[in-house]
């Protein structure tokens, strides 16, 4: 009984040493929530802060899809003019990988590129950085101006086996040509050239025309042509897209643009319209005869890049020349105006596209 008493001196002198706090007995965890926040704010010092750059820095970048595709070059040169064709293969997974590959056929003439023949495409299994390709021009059928027109074939060659992707039998490009060999031809005379478009005027059917043609930047060195005209307020567009890439000034570059009657009746009221390129052959510096190079002297690559053969349109034609037989109408007096708040539905037109029958059968040239 003597023992508990001693036991219980050394602990009443901890005790009186340090004395513990009062024990609620309603909170078996006395201030936890403080507790807890206390050791956090602790831990979150304890920690190097990351700014907003530091922690992006630490992110790996994802690196960009990369699509690659192989531009295969030939040259030559015909009748001194020189010709480049690049043939472009673009994988559709893009990468060299065996798969569904796009051709595309591209010609180049003393800086002046544009495209040629419609795509195609082919399967190929063979390594599409290692092609070998066939490309060759051969003289086209009789044309003017002579020596102008060519025929062209590109074929793919793999193990041994040939593969045609492209012809073209109506390649019209050459260095100073004979236009005067054309003798019914009635040429446009440059007008106006200002920046970003030419004027032209020529005697259409004995009618005066006006040419426009204008051409945007669309992006670097590529080009967007279009060419209108206008005869005494009535005109059209001719063509509205061709692209051209560039390696000279567009302002260098002048068009050649000519009609040729065609038999009609009444004669003068169809004819054949041409529009070439003309560009500037630079004289090399190393030529020794660049010290006395006249003006008259100057050497052009022209390419044909538009054709039409029923530009119909004349001045004063004789209607009365298709005979006796032919009944003309006459006016019934001054138009209907008629007042609608909105366009009428193609489906609801009379003149919808696809309810004009049309005879599959030439007709007359009038």
């Amino acid at each position: 009984m003597t023992a508990i008493p001693e036991r219980a001196e050394p602990r009443a002198s901890s005790t009186s040493r340090h004395p513990l706090p009062p024990i609620n007995d309603d909170d078996d965890c006395p201030d936890y929530e403080a507790a807890s926040s206390s050791l956090l704010l602790d831990l979150s010092a304890a920690m190097p802060h990351e700014t907003p750059d530091n922690s992006l820095s630490r992110r790996h970048a994802r690196p960009q899809p990369r699509h690659e595709r192989y531009i295969y070059t030939y040259n030559l040169v015909a009748n001194n003019a020189p010709m480049q064709f690049m043939i472009s293969v673009e994988p559709d997974s893009g990468k060299p990988k065996p798969g569904k590959y796009n051709f595309n056929l591209s010609f180049k003439s003393n800086g002046i590129e544009r495209s040629l023949c419609e795509p195609t495409s082919r399967t190929l299994n063979v390594d599409p950085r290692k092609l070998d390709f066939v490309v060759f021009i051969f003289p086209g059928k009789s044309g003017l101006p002579t020596g102008s027109l060519w025929s062209l074939r590109v074929w793919l060659r793999v193990n041994g086996v040939d593969h045609r992707l492209f012809g073209e039998d109506e390649l019209w490009v050459a260095r100073d040509p004979d236009f005067n060999s054309i003798g019914d031809a009635s040429f446009a005379r440059l007008k106006q050239a200002e920046s970003g478009e030419q004027t032209y005027n020529a005697y259409v059917g004995r009618a005066m025309v006006t040419f426009l043609i204008k051409w945007q930047l669309i992006s670097s060195k590529l080009y967007k042509y279009s060419m209108v005209y206008d005869a005494n307020g009535v005109g059209d567009t001719l063509f509205d897209d061709i692209r051209l890439r560039l390696d000279v000034d567009p302002r260098s570059i002048s068009f050649l643009i000519f009609t040729i009657p065609t038999n009609s009746i009444p004669a003068g009221a169809s004819h054949k319209l041409r529009v070439w390129l003309r560009s500037l052959v630079p004289i090399p510096f190393s030529d020794p005869t660049t010290s006395y190079v006249l003006p008259f002297n100057d050497s052009y690559v022209y390419q044909r890049i538009f054709k039409t053969d029923n530009f119909k349109i004349g001045a004063r034609l004789d209607f009365e020349s298709l005979g006796n037989k032919m009944v003309m109408g006459f006016s019934a007096g001054a138009p209907e105006a008629i007042v609608a708040s909105n366009p009428t539905p193609a489906s609801e037109d009379l003149h919808s596209p696809r309810s004009i029958y049309k005879e599959k059968r030439g007709g007359y040239d009038y």
